[in-house]
């Protein structure tokens, strides 16, 4: 039997019965977060739940998206009394797909009860995603899938994807800059790739080429890095290069604070429309720097891929595909979850 690509043995599918008592526990180092470890984890899980579940990441420590990513991974292993090893790259390793695939590889190694991992790249996971396929292993795959549906295929098996479709959201963008900013045909937009070699960003930028296809525009695409200060300086000099800039859009938190960074040292005022939501996003929608954000409800990501990878191992329950977005976020609706934001992103 094939679920979502993966394939699973029959006993896996039998339903049980059992009670999920809720364990508090305190969260550790997000760089090997382990929660409800040790002989109190045994107790307190239904006895099907017992083993690790790992968490892996792409996240770059100083990308402000990743904590809520985080944090939902954590709630749902303390709600769930699981247990559950949060993996991410290094500060040194941000942007690098050989990074997170050796952490996904580390996972696989210790066989747990399930893994849940974003996936950068459309094969340099394939090797790794075939062996826990063969060794039994459930995966669901959040944030980032390699096709643009968030559908697993026959290079990369897995049971669901959560997580947005980024491909749409980015043609959602474009279309919510042509509306915001009265965009007309040959309208000068940049585009700003913080991470070029994810594919997420990829498929957004994809998304966002099409969307702004029917009128018209072509945008152009700055590639930078993850470092803010260096990314702002590749922006500002463009722009001190490029006049008559009428729209930036971003695709990420970190591509937002190198445009609004850039344009600041330069007392440059384009209009700027990003993805993703953190407190500094929030400030900048607030007092009208960023006009709008497309948001994908990363807490989410992190919380319901560990309640699925739990409900598949205690009751049989096979994961499915959860759209944790698109939702475009404005000064007009942005501020009543100003209080959720650094928790859980929305």
């Amino acid at each position: 039997m094939k679920l979502f690509g993966q394939s699973r043995p029959r006993a896996a599918r039998i339903a049980r019965l059992a009670a999920v008592p809720v364990a508090l526990v305190t969260a550790g180092s997000l760089t090997a977060l382990s929660l409800a470890g040790g002989a109190s984890a045994s107790r307190t899980a239904p006895r099907s739940a017992s083993g690790t579940y790992y968490f892996v990441s792409h996240g770059c420590p100083t990308d402000t998206f990743w904590p809520p990513v985080w944090n939902g991974a954590a709630d749902a292993a303390k709600r769930l009394g699981i247990h559950v090893d949060i993996l991410h790259i290094t500060q040194a390793e941000c942007g690098s797909t050989a990074a997170e695939v050796n952490l996904l590889e580390t996972a696989i190694a210790a066989h747990p009860a399930g893994i849940a991992t974003t996936v950068t790249d459309p094969t340099a996971f394939s090797s790794a995603l075939k062996t826990a396929a063969a060794d039994h292993i459930p995966v669901v795959v959040f944030n980032s899938a390699p096709t643009a549906n968030g559908l697993p295929n026959a290079a990369n098996p897995y049971l669901a994807y959560v997580g947005q479709s980024n491909y749409s959201a980015g043609v959602g963008a474009a279309h919510e800059a042509v509306s915001e900013f009265h965009l007309k045909s040959g309208a000068k937009v940049i585009v700003i790739d913080h991470e070029p070699t994810n594919i997420s960003l990829t498929q957004r930028l994809n998304g966002i080429r099409a969307g702004f296809r029917p009128s018209g525009i072509t945008p152009t695409v700055i590639a930078t890095s993850d470092d803010v200060s260096s990314g702002a300086s590749i922006v500002g000099a463009y722009l001190t290069s490029h006049k008559g800039v009428d729209a930036i859009l971003t695709l990420g938190t970190t591509g937002t604070d190198e445009a609004v960074q850039a344009l600041t040292a330069d007392s440059l005022h384009i209009r700027i429309g990003a993805f993703d939501l953190d407190s500094t996003t929030l400030a900048y929608i607030e007092r009208g720097t960023v006009t709008f954000t497309v948001d994908q409800q990363p807490y989410l990501q992190g919380y319901l891929s560990i309640v699925e990878l739990f409900l598949d191992k205690t009751e049989g329950a096979a994961p499915v595909n959860i759209p944790t977005g698109p939702a475009f976020l404005t000064s007009s609706n942005v501020k009543e979850l100003g209080r959720f934001v650094n928790h859980t992103g929305f």
